[in-house]
């Protein structure tokens, strides 16, 4: 479906199929829904009113073929993405399938208006070719068993749909990108674009939450409701589209040390649990702390840590036995750019110990990272 910047969170869940160019090729569990209604769909719905009366097996294995050879296609599409992204100098370490199709996750944006009309259009494009392929084949297999020239049928067809739908003028959209390739060759400026290009993507939301709605009124409930699901899906997406690029902006040329808490406070070893709560989680407001012993760190103890912790214990737990130790706890330097810092800040703890060598210089949240997105955000609104 389109390509986005890398989600570590996301591209951690489901199943790791294989690599491409070194490009990982993932499934969502999501997918699973999704390959299901589209072989009930093609078994029972197409195959049998494009060559009827045929035994229900025979239906069942060349629709199972030919969702598979869909999903094949749907990563071909993404595939374009992935290498064109490449040629740009943007790594690409995965594609995920999931419940809407698919989509590359690419380490950064585009630079330039001509990389994004590129890495954006050959999609579409991919798709189209896909498309006539098939269709070749369909005319080929004239005279062949009917059901194979009906899955190339169907294929042709759908390949088709898939280009004319991702070129739609909006994000996250594949059309969506060419539209904010063009405003960026028009304004000069990324934001403004990726603005325009999401305010169009949630105007087309809005238009499938409506044809759904008009789709439920009509009696048609399955339809209206998977399209009321995909505007909404759509939606949320544009949004997150414009807000992705507002937080890479923000987060450009600033390194840790910029964010980070600066001399955080730490605590004893041997606190108990009970004075960690009433001492410092309570009183404090932060989350988690580092674990300080003889001056050296030597682990983080976080909110999550004491989760399960009877509270008739908690005067005799002490921080040492809950603590995650600094082997356990993800550390960055102050100079690493906070980007790719960010990265790093998907665990439970949602902290990075600030190390220089052995000594702590800070502690980097995502409260703190937050308050510095949001500050930036406002003082740089068009």
């Amino acid at each position: 479906m389109a390509t986005d910047t890398v989600d570590r969170e996301a591209m951690g869940r489901g199943w790791s199929l294989f690599a491409i160019r070194g490009i990982r090729v993932r499934l969502d569990p999501s997918w699973l829904l999704i390959f299901a209604l589209i072989l009930a769909s093609v078994s029972l719905g197409w195959l049998p009113r494009a060559v009827p009366d045929r035994p229900w097996l025979d239906y069942g294995i060349a629709g199972t073929i030919a969702t598979l050879l869909f999903f094949l296609s749907i990563l071909a599409h993404e595939l374009a993405h992935a290498f064109a992204a490449q040629r740009a100098g943007i790594v690409v370490p995965a594609i995920t399938l999931f419940l809407f199709g698919g989509v590359s996750h690419m380490e950064r944006e585009t630079t330039t208006p001509r990389d994004e009309l590129r890495v954006a259009a050959v999609g579409p494009l991919a798709s189209f070719v896909l498309a006539g392929g098939f269709w070749a084949l369909h005319r080929a297999l004239a005279g062949s068993p009917p059901l194979a020239s009906a899955v190339a049928l169907y294929l042709a067809w759908i390949n088709a749909a898939l280009g004319v739908f991702n070129l739609l003028p909006g994000l996250p959209l594949d059309g969506g990108r060419v539209l904010r390739a063009v405003a960026w060759w028009r304004t000069g400026s990324l934001r403004r674009a990726t603005r325009i290009a999401s305010n169009a993507g949630k105007g087309l939301a809005l238009g499938v939450v409506l044809l759904g709605a008009l789709q439920l009124f009509s009696g048609a409930l399955l339809g209206g409701m998977w399209l009321i699901l995909i505007g909404m899906f759509l939606r949320n997406l544009a949004e997150a589209s414009y807000q992705g690029m507002v937080l890479s902006q923000s987060l450009e040329d600033v390194k840790v040390a910029d964010v980070a808490l600066r001399d955080p406070v730490t605590v004893p070893p041997d606190l108990t649990i009970r004075k960690l709560v009433d001492d410092y989680l309570l009183t404090r407001g932060y989350r988690s702390y580092p674990v300080v012993e003889g001056g050296q760190p030597i682990g983080l103890i976080a909110l999550d840590d004491l989760r399960g912790t009877p509270v008739e214990q908690q005067e005799s737990l002490t921080v040492r036995e809950r603590m995650r130790r600094l082997d356990q706890v993800a550390s960055v330097p102050p100079d690493l750019p906070l980007a790719d810092a960010l990265r790093r800040l998907g665990g439970a703890t949602g902290s990075l110990l600030v190390m220089r060598g052995d000594r702590l210089e800070g502690l980097l949240t995502k409260s703190a990272l937050l308050r510095f997105v949001e500050i930036r955000h406002a003082l740089a609104e068009e």
